[in-house]
């Protein structure tokens, strides 16, 4: 009787000990690459789009005609060039990359607004007023967690 019992308290602490390890093992693996807020984060940082891609989801959300498409997809490739430099330049600290990045954005919005229709502007300032209120949300977050 007391071997059995010695077998079976055994048993349960070869299965508590293998529980708890694979219970390590999980919660020290990274989540998978793509894992997280769906298409924009997973590997540390946000998925910039390309301009084709953001001329395409322009073209969805706004619905641009042939001439609006020709005459937007130079200025998102330049302004491309413009964002890349930026973060590309060591010399610059956060901050300043953010206000040049910012300063850049409002000026090719701008510039991509006075190709679009009233209907079609109001459409893209609204959704870029979301944007930024979405972005606004996660960085309180993220100060409240560091709190």
């Amino acid at each position: 009787m007391r071997r059995r019992i010695k077998l079976a308290l055994a048993a349960l602490t070869a299965v508590a000990a293998l529980a708890g390890t694979q219970q390590a093992v999980l919660a020290q693996t990274d989540p998978a690459p793509g894992a997280g807020m769906g298409k924009v984060r997973g590997g540390g940082g946000v998925k910039k789009m390309d301009p084709a891609e953001r001329l395409k989801r322009m073209e969805r959300h706004l619905g641009l005609t042939e001439e609006q498409k020709t005459a937007i997809a130079p200025i998102l490739a330049e302004e491309n060039g413009e964002m890349k430099a930026v973060r590309d330049d060591a010399s610059l600290n956060r901050t300043q990359k953010r206000e040049k990045m910012r300063e850049i954005r409002d000026r090719y919005h701008d510039r991509i607004g006075a190709i679009l229709t009233p209907e079609q502007r109001q459409k893209a300032d609204e959704a870029r007023d979301r944007a930024r209120d979405r972005w606004e949300k996660r960085q309180q977050r993220a100060k409240d967690r560091q709190n």
